[in-house]
């Protein structure tokens, strides 16, 4: 993660331009669920035009997805958990008689958001540790920000 370039910088700059004449291209965020939060994988130039000029920025949102694997298997389980509703508000409809609703009205948004959240919802981010703990973490770091000409503050 690397700090947002000054205003004054000349890739900032450049950029301006492209903001006030609505043509930036988009900033890639990935969403990291251990952070709770976005993290910029690409244009930090980008966003610190936007801001300079107060226009609305252009976002890619990156996520995990459910995999392909696993959705039909949370599919068949939201459409059964949907029909023994059904079949429990109709048990209760034969014991208490029609006073008793069908339970479409319940159960039916139920399932549509259940089916929406398999297609939309961000996963969790997965991580591993480095091998080396904390100490590796560090000299990588280390070297990391060294090879940077990020501005140091």
């Amino acid at each position: 993660m690397r700090p947002v370039p000054d205003p004054g910088d000349s890739r900032v700059k450049a950029y301006r331009k492209q903001a006030r004449e609505g043509a930036l291209p988009p900033v890639l965020l990935w969403w990291v669920s251990g952070l709770d939060c976005h993290v910029i994988l690409d244009g930090h130039a980008r966003l610190a035009a936007a801001i300079a000029e107060s226009v609305e920025l252009p976002l890619l949102h990156l996520n995990r997805s459910v995999p392909r694997d696993d959705l039909d298997v949370r599919i068949d389980d939201a459409v059964g958990s949907y029909e023994r509703e059904l079949a429990r508000f109709a048990a209760l409809r034969a014991v208490h008689g029609p006073a008793v609703p069908d339970g479409a009205t319940i159960a039916g948004p139920q399932l549509a958001r259940r089916l929406h959240g398999l297609d939309t919802a961000a996963q969790l981010t997965w991580a591993w540790p480095l091998p080396g703990g904390q100490a590796q973490w560090r000299r990588v770091a280390r070297e990391v920000t060294l090879r940077q000409d990020w501005p140091r503050s």
